[in-house]
């Protein structure tokens, strides 16, 4: 019975350390401000903090010395992944300096950022004007995609060997 106990709780322990986190560094994470969330943003714009925000990419544009990620905010889980079981917030924009290729961050990109919270800007969401935080982000980090809607059956066989039918 205590083996059995002691095997499920190791299992437990290496599925737990296989789940993915963004790869921020320590130093990245240092100071971040995880209780300043985008809505916070809005009510209080002269708070200036380092933050780490997450949700599905709107759109992105690039300009000659930076590239701009619309965010449809999410709160995160505790894999620092956005949670989109939960309710969205409002936008944000992910300032990225230098030139990014916005087909990897194409619409309906899972994202977290880190960066500084820089204030508020003005600009639209179709005609409707709209108050977007800003970021300047220092990173960002694009979720694997999620291949569930492929229809596949898996069939594995010990070695490691695998047929995918």
């Amino acid at each position: 019975m205590r083996v059995r106990r002691l095997l499920a709780v190791l299992a437990a322990v290496i599925l737990a350390g296989c789940a993915i986190r963004p790869p921020f560094s320590d130093e990245t994470l240092k100071g971040v401000d995880r209780g300043f969330t985008v809505q916070d943003a809005l009510q209080h714009p002269d708070h200036l903090a380092k933050v780490m925000w997450g949700g599905v990419v709107v759109g992105a544009a690039n300009f000659s010395d930076h590239t701009d990620f619309s965010i449809l905010s999410y709160p995160l889980n505790r894999q620092e992944q956005p949670d989109l079981d939960q309710v969205p917030g409002p936008r944000f924009i992910a300032r990225y300096p230098g030139y990014v290729e916005t087909m990897v961050y194409q619409p309906n990109r899972i994202v977290t950022v880190t960066g500084t919270f820089q204030g508020l800007e003005q600009g639209k969401i179709g005609q409707a004007p709209y108050q977007f935080p800003v970021v300047k982000t220092t990173n960002i980090f694009a979720w694997p995609v999620d291949d569930d809607d492929r229809s596949s059956v898996h069939f594995g066989f010990g070695l490691g060997l695998g047929m995918h039918m």
